[in-house]
């Protein structure tokens, strides 16, 4: 038998003589049992660890389409209190360590492996040394041949309640209460910048947070700490000192990737990281710019493109921020929505404030989050830009991951 299928009687079928399903007999594989738990089309009872503990599903979690768990911040009730984090799925609990699950910290975030067949001895030890439980639905099937065929024909149980945003409230009001949380999410960024500029110049500022949006994808903390390393304001001076353009972006480059050295182990994985976002590249990108902009300054060039307003401003931002091979056309969207525009506003109450908020509201959607997948998949009919996709990060870091479904906004 393949070791990616586990053989399922169907209803009426017989067992052999050597206690195996005769025919007929079906083949599940995992995204059945995955499609099983997203629909939880399986009866409550079925949720009982190896233990013999019940368990309760309050929120089975969010699937993720990427790499790692496969459904996160679920949150179920267990005798000893409330299990949360991520539910990982397999056919057999010894999938987890046949996987390499078991030496990835990606999984330590596990609150519980739901399997069709138990096969090992002990509930499932993760990278960090905790185990988490063993939910086998195959031990409560044993003697009831076929129901996980009649599961999988169910219609499913309980959806988001997003997914039927559109339906209930409109989809002109969905699409405004999007706008709506992105504006929320525009103004929180805008205040931590006006906190940073009563301790720093506006292009000190803006240097840090041009370098955190550059880090985006899997170089955060390491674009913080080449801020650190190499500040603007010395930055500045050195480059000022180093003759043309060509010239200031070779030193800027050089600089920047000295600073950028990891320590022993803190390289990420390149496998994890994808090739746009590689950090060769995102300092490619950073070292143009600081070249672009060494003499004229960031904060007055920027501020200078916000005055003619509308669309013309925001093609001027974009062309203003992209570096070709370096930054394109989606990531220099990022940069202006998560970085130069909150910063902008915080410049100065009224006229700034306000022609950065309209440049923003124009933004043009970058590329989709995958982060916030299930919400553009729960929301297809909702016309999408940057302050909408921002309103659902808002959904997200306030919902969606604190076990706030079925409370947010579209609710």
């Amino acid at each position: 038998m393949r070791s990616d299928t586990v053989l399922i009687a169907e209803p009426g079928a017989d067992y052999g003589p050597d206690g195996g399903p005769a025919k007929p007999v079906t083949a599940l594989k995992e995204c059945d049992l995955s499609r099983i738990w997203e629909d939880q089309t399986f009866p409550p009872e079925a949720m009982t660890t190896r233990g013999g503990d019940r368990l309760r599903v309050i929120y089975r979690g969010r699937r993720n389409r990427g790499a790692g768990p496969d459904f996160r911040d679920a949150i179920v009730a267990a005798p000893a209190g409330l299990l949360e984090g991520d539910v990982e799925l397999h056919l057999r609990s010894s999938d987890f360590r046949r996987h390499g699950h078991h030496l990835d910290p990606a999984y330590d975030g596990l609150a519980m492996h739901l399997v069709l067949r138990h096969d090992e001895s002990d509930d499932t030890a993760l990278f960090s040394g905790r185990r988490v439980p063993v939910v086998a639905l195959a031990d409560w099937l044993e003697a009831r041949s076929g129901q996980l065929i009649e599961w999988l024909r169910r219609p499913a149980v309980w959806q988001e309640p997003c997914r039927s945003a559109v339906q209930r409230l409109g989809k002109d009001a969905a699409s405004r209460t999007l706008a709506r949380l992105g504006e929320i999410r525009f103004r929180q960024k805008t205040a931590a910048c006006s906190k940073e500029l009563s301790a720093a110049a506006p292009d000190e500022v803006f240097w840090n947070r041009l370098l955190e949006a550059l880090g985006y994808g899997g170089h955060r903390e390491r674009f913080r700490e080449i801020a650190a390393a190499v500040p603007w304001r010395l930055l500045r001076v050195t480059l000022a000192d180093a003759g043309g353009a060509s010239s200031r972006k070779a030193l800027a480059t050089e600089l920047l990737a000295r600073a950028a050295v990891p320590a022993a182990g803190a390289e990420p994985s390149r496998g994890s990281i994808r090739p746009a976002n590689r950090l060769e590249r995102r300092l490619a990108g950073a070292a143009a710019l600081a070249a672009r902009y060494a003499g004229s300054g960031f904060t007055s060039h920027f501020l200078s493109l916000l005055e003619a307003g509308g669309n013309t401003a925001v093609r001027s931002l974009i062309r203003s921020l992209s570096v070709e091979g370096s930054i394109g056309r989606s990531r220099a969207i990022e940069i202006a929505a998560n970085a130069v525009l909150p910063l902008l506003a915080a410049i100065e109450e009224g006229r700034w404030e306000r022609a950065a908020e309209g440049v923003y509201a124009l933004l043009p959607l970058p590329a989709r989050y995958g982060s916030v997948r299930h919400l553009h998949d729960a929301l297809p009919d909702v016309s999408m830009d940057s302050r909408r996709q921002q309103g659902m990060l808002y959904l997200l870091g306030q919902y969606c991951t604190r076990g706030g479904c079925g409370r947010c906004p579209l609710s």
